[in-house]
């Protein structure tokens, strides 16, 4: 599961990584998208930056953490389903990820996330970054949906996928991870993106202790 991450780079940053791999960004205009400044913190529910493909290029947009299915009927309050995490196993499959996992592929701007150990009450947080400190982002996929109470809405979602040996001392799950060099790849609608989905590269992260009654240390997994 992965719900909580971290995106703090500045704009510029995003440019030169999409530069380098021949697709040209557009940003969104300042005015329609209030949530893009740098989130030490993103949580289910809140605004954040997502890259879309377009005809010459890709968008950076501003859509809602916590997928609404473009077939939802009725209000967003009335919307219950658990979707801030979509299961790569099940992902292609799933009535309320299958059309998206097809059709509207996304990266998530991201630099690492982050997981908890303990008990209740007693938790240690724990922050996972790429060990290189290569560019990443997540896999995701995005929808639309109108509903009666909040209006027309571009939600996504984060694919997770088994984690390897070492994470799963911090968790069963983690994110789907992808280099800079598979971007493109996950947003080409016509690539079969089940490659994308295994595990080979979730390994290579380092954690950092945040906070907890744990000992601090830093380490590589």
């Amino acid at each position: 599961m992965c719900s909580n991450y971290q995106r703090t780079k500045a704009y510029r940053s995003y440019v030169e990584e999409f530069t380098h791999i021949r697709l040209p960004l557009r940003f969104p205009e300042p005015h329609a998208a209030p949530n893009l400044e740098p989130q030490p913190e993103v949580r289910p529910t809140v605004t954040a930056p997502v890259f879309r493909r377009l005809e010459d290029g890709v968008e950076m947009v501003s859509a809602r953490w916590w997928l609404v299915p473009w077939w939802h009927k009725g209000a967003l309050k009335e919307f219950k389903l658990a979707t801030f995490n979509a299961r790569a196993e099940t992902v292609a499959k799933s009535r309320t990820f299958r059309d998206a996992f097809k059709q509207r592929r996304c990266l998530v701007a991201a630099e690492g996330w982050y997981e908890w150990t303990g008990e209740k009450g007693q938790k240690t947080k724990w922050r996972f970054t790429p060990k290189d400190g290569e560019p990443i982002c997540f896999a995701g996929i995005w929808d639309r949906c109108k509903t009666t109470d909040a209006g027309e809405i571009e939600s996504f979602t984060i694919i997770t996928q088994p984690a390897g040996s070492m994470l799963n001392a911090y968790h069963d799950r983690a994110p789907v991870v992808l280099r800079q060099s598979e971007w493109s790849t996950w947003l080409d609608l016509e690539a079969d993106p089940q490659p994308l989905l295994g595990p080979e590269s979730i390994d290579q992260f380092d954690v950092a202790y945040i906070s907890g009654p744990e000992v601090p240390f830093r380490h590589g997994v």
